[in-house]
């Protein structure tokens, strides 16, 4: 008889060099009914898919009952105070598990999680107590190699370009990939931004174990928004723009090749699109050497949250300070916020207090924060702050502020 580790293996052999589908679907969609996701999960086997993930123990029970191919299970859950959504916490890995998932995808980052409780001990108790592998979700080598410790079965890319560590990446993470396979000896699995056959050949090649695709195969929300921006754009405005600017680049003698090019407007925020160009722009960042350690991967993911809240013994939260620090030594204080019923009584300077304090402790030399005319530029000019930058009329007859305080 087969042990509980030698079960595992056996189980995730299955799923080596093979494609794996993500079906999912936003939860206001109608391609999220149940009957829709087995439907796709029993399409995607049937075509040689080795195995499915999928969102919720409701969608997992549907799809058990289709197919025998390995599924993924994962329960995104948005718990308040945490940035962990990926199966959290050890009850949504049971439901998992009771619905009929084969392995139970877990949010494997660095990140704080809820209860106290950490990584190693999640996937000890999936291990023990469900009797299931675990895909551990990450963002970094960091997190990877931790997970890998901490006995994970397979580590993906998920969650890389996701996090605050690394919002500035672009998915695939094929750098992370390479990475990951160099330095552990687990399987690796690629998730995330794979948007073409020939990517997900290329993650092979690499050394990928194996792959998950999902919007590129079942996201149809995601895919006819993409389609019918790029057509609006490319019918309507895109045009516009192309012939305002050619007729005025032919005025002004410009260079620029108007006929090979154009110029597309967007009035639909599309995350992708950001993300590259933050990518582009921090690769160029990364160039110049006078600023190059401070554009690095490895730099930009020691950023980390600071948020201090203010709670009565009911845990009612009364007031709060959202922030973070960053690796260039600043605090970056993005929101202050104290109940009406307690304002005045010094619990907003004792905030401020605490997250400076908190901020040198991590190395912090400044703190900078943002504030308007109608706000409390006053309140932290008191404890400090200097303003260093205005813009007049933002809003209309107000003024924004940014202020800076030394910490040393």
């Amino acid at each position: 008889m087969l042990s509980w580790s030698d079960s595992a293996l056996t189980l995730v052999q299955r799923l080596q060099k093979g494609l794996i589908v993500s079906c999912q679907a936003p939860a206001e969609s109608p391609m999220h009914h149940p009957a829709v996701i087995a439907a796709m999960a029993q399409a995607a086997v049937n075509q040689g898919a080795v195995g499915v993930r999928l969102d919720t123990p409701t969608h997992v029970q549907a799809v058990r009952r289709q197919i025998d191919a390995p599924i993924i299970g994962l329960w995104k859950q948005q718990i308040p105070g945490f940035d962990v959504y990926i199966t959290p916490q050890f009850k949504q890995a049971q439901a998992l598990a009771q619905a009929g998932a084969d392995i139970i995808a877990i949010d494997a980052t660095l990140r704080d999680r809820p209860d106290g409780e950490t990584v190693a001990s999640l996937i000890a108790r999936i291990h023990h107590e469900l009797g299931k592998p675990v895909m551990a979700d990450v963002d970094t080598l960091e997190a990877a190699s931790a997970a890998a410790q901490a006995g994970a079965d397979i580590v993906g890319t998920t969650l890389y370009g996701y996090t605050a560590a690394t919002q500035h990446q672009t998915p695939p993470g094929f750098e992370l990939l390479a990475q990951m396979i160099s330095a552990l000896d687990v399987p690796i699995i690629c998730e995330g931004g794979i948007t073409s056959p020939q990517m997900a050949r290329q993650a092979m090649d690499f050394g990928a174990y194996a792959v998950v695709v999902g919007t590129a195969i079942t996201g149809i929300d995601l895919q006819v928004k993409a389609y019918k921006i790029a057509i609006q754009i490319g019918v309507n405005a895109g045009q516009v723009l192309a012939e305002v600017l050619a007729k005025k680049a032919v005025a002004e003698g410009d260079r620029a090749n108007s006929s090979r090019y154009r110029f597309a407007l967007f009035e639909t925020e599309d995350q992708s699109y950001r993300r590259y160009i933050n990518a582009k722009l921090d690769q160029f960042s990364e160039s110049c050497a006078e600023v190059e350690p401070f554009f690095t991967t490895a730099a930009r993911q020691t950023q980390k949250p600071l948020e201090i809240l203010l709670l009565d013994e009911q845990q009612t939260i009364l007031g709060g300070l959202i922030g973070s620090t960053s690796c260039w030594n600043w605090l970056l204080i993005d929101f202050l916020w104290v109940h009406e019923a307690h304002r005045y009584q010094g619990y907003g300077r004792q905030l401020i207090a605490l997250a400076e304090q908190e901020a040198k402790k991590r190395g912090c030399v400044f703190a900078r924060l943002g504030t308007f005319s109608f706000q409390a530029r006053g309140f932290y000019e008191k404890l400090g702050y200097q303003v260093v930058a205005q813009w007049d009329d933002y809003p209309p007859g107000q003024t924004q502020y940014w202020l800076k305080k030394p910490l040393s």
